[in-house]
């Protein structure tokens, strides 16, 4: 029954995100809300297959690797070639100078523009993937991938495509990559948590989790998900501190209420469990209302 904590939005025509279903709790029979435009998604992560997965972490970071070697190399080629290691500045010599220096920076722009481009690229694959087009999501990740030496961020986004594309394997070692590359990458935990969660390990989501809201104490998010496996676990009482703190956290974080009512609801505390639901509710409609006027 608690696979219903996890409140995802459904994909629709015009906004989607992901291939999940709506889940939403039904604590105590308790009418939940009909419109959820407001919900935020429990973070997910994924990573390539193995041999895929091998593949792109050979490659990443390959044009900064060939943009950096092809600047050392051209300076080295220069100091040589006009022996200014004999009189490394010669005022009677400018040119020499003038192309090391033009290296130099040509070098230092050339890394500023690959690091635009793939951040650029990321971008892109996100708003792929909220319109579902997750395949066409990929192959921006992956230009991203061989474009920085440390693309933690473009392997979380390419993990969460992955997820969205059911194959959890390879989210959870596309988060593991990320991870790898910046341990302090609060958003590939908390989807690797997710993972973990979705594979029924609930300890080691339990853990993920934990390291999410250690690196970041208010990451809302986090903690809602928190919430989620430790009702699993039947420790209802701690899922009801979690889910607490993400409202407290962000107040009109849909998920989390619906996920409290359930909880409460579990702890016998009916009337508190309705308010949250409706809460819930009240903030789905508000979010679902378009702006009228000129």
């Amino acid at each position: 029954m608690f696979d219903s904590l996890l409140v995802e939005v459904q994909r629709t025509a015009d906004e989607a995100t992901g291939s999940d279903p709506v889940e939403t709790p039904a604590a105590s029979g308790a009418e939940t809300p009909s419109v959820l435009g407001d919900v935020d998604r429990i973070p997910v992560t994924a990573t390539p297959g193995d041999a895929e997965g091998g593949k792109l972490l050979r490659v990443s970071g390959r044009l900064f690797d060939l943009v950096t070697l092809g600047s050392v190399a051209a300076l080295i080629g220069v100091f040589v070639g006009f022996r200014m290691y004999q009189t490394p500045f010669d005022p009677s010599n400018v040119m020499p100078t003038i192309l090391f220096t033009g290296i130099a920076a040509g070098g230092m722009v050339a890394a500023v523009i690959l690091f635009r481009l793939s951040n650029s690229e990321v971008a892109q694959g996100d708003r792929l993937v909220k319109q579902g087009r997750l395949e066409e999501a990929l192959r921006h990740y992956e230009r991203a991938i061989r474009m920085v030496r440390r693309p933690s961020h473009a392997w979380t986004s390419r993990g969460v495509a992955m997820k969205y594309l059911g194959r959890l394997d390879e989210a959870r070692r596309c988060h593991e990559n990320a991870i790898r590359l910046d341990p302090a990458n609060e958003v590939a935990w908390c989807n690797l948590g997710t993972v973990y969660f979705k594979k029924a390990e609930l300890g080691k989501a339990l853990e993920c989790y934990d390291k999410a809201v250690y690196l970041r104490p208010k990451y809302a998010i986090a903690w809602n998900n928190k919430g989620v496996v430790l009702a699993r676990m039947n420790k209802f009482q701690e899922a009801d501190r979690c889910h607490a703190k993400a409202t407290s956290l962000r107040p009109e974080y849909v998920a989390a209420w619906l996920n409290r009512g359930e909880v409460l609801a579990r702890l016998g505390a009916r009337e508190e469990a309705q308010r949250c639901l409706e809460k819930a509710r009240s903030i789905g409609r508000a979010g679902s209302r378009v702006p009228t006027g000129t």
